[in-house]
């Protein structure tokens, strides 16, 4: 068996909590630290609540976010889990990375 062959594509990811996303959806994900001193990234994040479709995860306080869409809306996901830990299970669990 090939090392390719062992490693399986899971179309799923876990965000934090038990909030699951179909990686196909994922847009992004930001550091928030690095990305919200931006004024177009605080500009959109603003929109984003104002249009509610800004989604806390967990109670703590967010470390990154993602950035998903269905095909019709966009929704942002404030996650706990830095941007390095979805990236490190996002690699983890995919053979295309």
């Amino acid at each position: 068996m090939s090392e390719n062959s062992k490693v399986k594509n899971h179309p799923l990811i876990n965000i934090g909590g038990t909030s699951i996303l179909y990686k196909e959806d994922v847009l992004g994900v930001f550091d928030l630290d690095n990305a919200s001193t931006k004024t177009d990234t605080k500009r959109y994040l603003s929109n984003m609540e104002r249009l509610r479709r800004l989604i806390t995860v967990g109670t703590d306080i967010p470390k990154s976010f993602v950035v998903e869409t269905d095909g019709f809306k966009e929704r942002v996901y404030f996650t706990t889990l830095s941007s390095s830990t979805i990236y490190g299970r996002w690699k983890r669990q995919s053979k295309y990375l």
